[in-house]
């Protein structure tokens, strides 16, 4: 079977046919004992065997006792970064390595890095992702990899009179980058309390795409709340504070959300410490949102639950990510799958949609990624479960041992 099935690989313009023990299209219930038809890399057709197999003029590769389905979404990563010698435990620990590490660390080396991880995500089942960079150093690798993604070039800069330097800076490296459908380049705030009001609006009003680490910590509120606290602190020692900044005297989520400093697209990232006031907020506001949810590095930095069963209840799209290796030990989208199901009870099901079709449509990719449907990428994911661990195509992606594997 595997030499057939590379043989097919080899002319994706032919027409061919998958059998399956399972077919997960995640957009509709799961397919027992499923066909999908493929031409030049995409989705024909997806159903029952059945109802297929007498339109087919060769008869379908059978994969056997598997489960097909789409790959994975990473929403949130930093491609760039790499396992610290010591791991942070809280977040101003990591705050402190990772300004550390862009200090002491090449450009050059952060790409060969971001090639090392890429080529992981690969190896983890991940067709798409959002990248967090200090200088954009996983752009070009991206662009030569099979993956889809967004590049957010993370800017920070608190005192006002610093945008049109900071600018600058970061403006020319995008006006720079080529013009490509599957990898874009992007500037984006990194966090509520590192950036002024003025680099806020900029970004906003130039970006179709933000993604920004919100709510990460209590001390986000004390600051945008009070304008004291640790943050306040950690911006004094990097000579960084801006004295004529205004407390806006509100959350986190109304200060960012009230001053327009959101786009047409918006990824909020760890939103650990919210209530349902912010949540109504967020309803309210004409452009899409999407909540990021990182559940492995949130108890690695004991951050703290996201409500995410409030979200749900919101009809908020949830999608996962992985965060940075200087947290987690590795990029692996069912990791984060199952510690969502641990922390968080939500079914295997919902948990398998958070990190596909919800991540396609919170990157911007839902066209060509995230379900099993017509027009879609055939690209996806095979799991050699047998028949024993198949009652449940949902439980066997969660808790199968094996390795996942590429179609086409």
């Amino acid at each position: 079977m595997d030499s057939e099935l590379n043989n097919q690989r080899n002319d994706l313009n032919e027409i061919c046919a998958y059998q399956a023990r399972w077919i997960v299209p995640i957009s509709q219930s799961p397919i027992e004992n499923g066909i999908m038809v493929v031409k030049g890399g995409k989705i024909l057709k997806v159903d029952f065997a059945e109802r297929i197999k007498g339109d087919l003029t060769t008869p379908p590769i059978d994969l056997g006792d598997v489960v097909v389905f789409p790959g994975f979404i990473n929403v949130h990563t930093h491609l760039e970064h790499y396992v610290l010698p010591e791991k942070p435990t809280d977040f101003f620990n990591y705050q402190k390595a990772i300004r550390m590490y862009n200090a002491d660390v090449s450009e050059d080396e952060k790409v060969d890095v971001s090639k090392k991880n890429i080529d992981e995500c690969l190896r983890f089942g991940t067709i798409a992702l959002a990248d967090f960079s200090f200088k954009g150093a996983s752009s070009y690798p991206l662009l030569d990899s099979y993956l889809f993604a967004r590049v957010f070039n993370e800017l920070t800069g608190f005192r006002g009179f610093d945008v049109p330097f900071i600018l600058e800076e970061y403006n020319e490296r995008i006006r720079n980058f080529p013009i490509d459908k599957k990898v874009t380049s992007h500037l984006t705030p990194s966090s509520i309390w590192s950036l002024s009001p003025q680099l806020f609006s900029e970004i906003s009003a130039n970006e179709r795409h933000i993604a920004i680490h919100l709510n990460m910590v209590e001390e986000e509120k004390e600051f945008i709340l009070n304008g004291s606290g640790p943050l306040k602190q950690c911006l004094l020692a990097l000579e960084d504070y801006d004295y004529t900044w205004e407390v806006p005297g509100v959350s986190p989520i109304k200060y960012f959300f009230n001053n327009h400093f959101y786009a047409r697209h918006n990824i909020l990232i760890h939103m650990v410490h919210v209530d349902e006031s912010d949540i109504e907020t967020i309803k309210e506001v004409p452009s899409k949102v999407n909540i990021c949810i990182c559940p492995r590095s949130n108890e690695a930095l004991a951050l703290g639950n996201a409500p995410v069963n409030l979200f749900q209840k919101k009809g908020l799209n949830i999608c996962l990510g992985t965060e940075s290796k200087a947290i987690v030990p590795d990029l692996d989208i069912r990791s984060e799958i199952a510690k969502c199901v641990d922390l968080y009870g939500v079914s295997p099901e919902t948990a398998l949609k958070f990190a596909t079709l919800n991540g396609a449509y919170a990157i911007g990719f839902h066209r060509e990624l995230g379900s099993l449907e017509p027009g879609k990428t055939a690209k996806c994911l095979i799991l050699r479960c047998g028949n024993s661990r198949l009652m449940d195509p949902y439980a066997a992606v969660l808790e199968s041992g094996e390795s996942v594997e590429w179609l086409l």
